[in-house]
Order: C-alpha cells, then structure tokens, then sequence
C-alpha cells in the first residue's frame, strides 16, 4: 500500500466519526449535581476498545474499571450523581467516538491517537483524563523472520491503522529509515494473529499484554520494546466525553478523575492481586500481565506528561495529513 493510500485511510476514520457528530441522541441526559444518594442519580455508561478471550465479559480493565470491580467506585460516583450502568467493547478506538456522540456511552477510554484525531477533526470531545503515558508496545515479527526494524524494508507489517499501535509502528520504521519500503496493511489483533502465523505480514506492533499472551503459543520474536527503545513513545489513554454530555453533567469530569484516582491506589496497594483480577475479567495469565504492565500512574487528572505525548501525536497526525489541523492540548482537559 502507497503512503498516500495509507494516510488516506487514517483520514477516513476521522471522516467517519465526523459523519457521527452529525447524529442526535434520542435519549436525555440528565445533570449529576452531585447532591448525594438522596437525589436521583444519572445513569453512567463507559466504553472502550475490549480484546479480552472468548466467552468473557467485556469491562474497563485500567484503574477506573478496577475501583468498579472492587466495589469502591459506587460511593464515589454516587457523591457526583451517578449510577453505574455498565461498560461497552468495541474493536478498536474510532467507534467508541462514535458512540459518545450518539449517546450511547458517555465516557470512552481511548489510546491518545484516535482521541487526539477526533478533536483535531473537529469533533467536541472534552477530555476529563489524559493519563501518566504508561502503555507498552512490543513490534512483534513472524518466527524466522527478520531480526531487526530495519530488516523490514520491502515487507510487510500490519497496522491497527489510526490506533496508538499504529502511531508507534510508522515511528519506529520511519526512525529506522524504512517507512517509505514497508507494505502496510490495515489489520485489527484479531485478524492480525493469523496473518502473522501464516507468514502473511512480516511483523506487527501490539500492546504489551496481547504481544505476551500470543508469545505464550507462538514462537514470535520481539524486535523492540517501547519502554525499552522508545520510551517517548510510550501510550496513553485519554478519558472522553461528547460536548453535550458534558454540558449536562458539570460534576462528570471531577466523578471520573475521583474514580480513577481510588483504582490507582487500590492498583498500587496490592499489584498481585490487580494482575489476578486482569486475569479473571479477560483471561491474560497473570505472568503476561505482570511483565506487561509498568505501574506507572500519574497523580493529576491532567497529567503533563501525558499531555507531552498528546502533543507528539498531533504533530505526528498533522505532519502526516492524517489529522486536518492542530490544536491547543493545553486546553483539552477540563479538569
């Protein structure tokens, strides 16, 4: 695939999730006033990308998901007037944009690249959470293949294309100085295992925990580490909303960070048990998620770290043309 019909593609997500900002919810939003129990409490339902084992399912597994789990976020939300409804699984990060402007969830927990992609095409949607950067991605490439990054110059590699996933593997080719050589292919993990085990790609970036788990029966090789070889390359996530939802729900970025903050503690406290819930909700073995995760977690709702790696990614999708114009990270975030 040309580089031209590459960006073209990435482009087409943000036309799409676009076209949803064009839709009207049926459905009222009422306002959390965060008057207590005693008020009629707003129906609170998340949503997020979801490549958990079948038969499981689907919840929120960073540490909002984990305060929900543990039972610690009902009292919270209940203090900002809500009522935990339940969490959506979708493919990847451009649906769940969608899916807050039509509003049938009202908080997405996206990678920094699809939610940096939605604003810089114009969508209204307020981050109430950009995360300490803290996502691991592992370049995985088939057994007997090659050995380095650079070695990937006239194969092919697939891309979950406008994910963090796909941010991070351009970067490292282009770094390697073999972008322009390198067939991309446009594959969601599911799709990309097989295609990887049958020697259709050459190579594919995953997060660090799904990397892990196919290791377990594949004899794929690693070519890199983001933590290790590029550190500022490292994902995050950002916690969105639509602009109507927000508008209604004045207490839902303070309800969110509060929530978000307890699971963190609770993470911190006990990591072996966090790893063991990993393993219950989604069936990732606890040895993958402990050599998976980084523990690292910011202490501000807004994290500068976070909105640094926000940045990087907006010059990378406008420098690419994938993302029509720029904007102020700085005001993203509405604490």
């Amino acid at each position: 695939m040309s580089r031209n019909r590459t960006l073209a593609a990435l482009a087409s997500l943000a036309l799409v999730a676009a076209l949803a900002a064009c839709s009207t919810s049926e459905a009222a939003t009422p306002s959390g006033d965060g008057s207590g129990a005693a008020a009629e409490l707003t129906p609170l339902t998340t949503g997020g990308p979801w490549n958990g084992v079948a038969g499981k399912t689907p919840v929120a597994t960073g540490p909002f998901g984990y305060a929900v789990e543990t039972g610690i976020a009902d009292d919270i939300l209940a203090e900002h007037g809500y009522e935990y409804e339940g969490f959506v699984g979708f493919n990847n990060g451009p649906p769940v944009v969608q899916a807050l402007q039509t509003g049938d969830i009202q908080v997405g927990f996206i990678g920094d690249t699809p939610a940096t992609q939605a604003k810089a095409s114009g969508l209204d949607v307020p981050a109430l959470v950009i995360a300490k950067p803290s996502s691991d991605i592992w370049f995985l490439t088939k057994s007997g293949g090659v050995t380095t990054i650079d070695q990937l110059a006239g194969k092919k590699v697939g891309l979950q294309f406008g994910s963090n996933f796909d941010k991070y593997g351009r970067a490292v080719l282009e770094r390697a100085g073999v972008l322009e050589d390198v067939e991309l292919v446009n594959l969601l993990f599911a799709d990309a295992l097989p295609a990887l085990q049958r020697g259709d790609i050459d190579a594919v970036p995953v997060p660090a925990t799904t990397a892990g788990i196919w290791r377990l029966q594949n004899d794929f090789p690693v070519l890199s580490k983001a933590s290790e070889d590029d550190p500022d390359l490292l994902a995050t996530s950002v916690s969105l909303t639509s602009r109507e939802t927000y508008d209604a729900n004045p207490q839902l970025a303070a309800a969110v960070w509060d929530v978000t903050e307890a699971g963190i503690a609770k993470i911190e406290a006990d990591h072996d048990a966090y790893a063991q819930w990993v393993f219950d909700a989604t069936g990732s073995p606890v040895e993958v998620v402990k050599e998976a995760e980084l523990w690292q977690y910011g202490t501000q709702a807004i994290d500068p770290d976070g909105l640094k790696t926000v940045q990087s990614t907006l010059d990378f999708l406008v420098g690419s043309g994938a993302a029509p114009k720029a904007f102020d990270v700085s005001t993203w975030g509405v604490e």
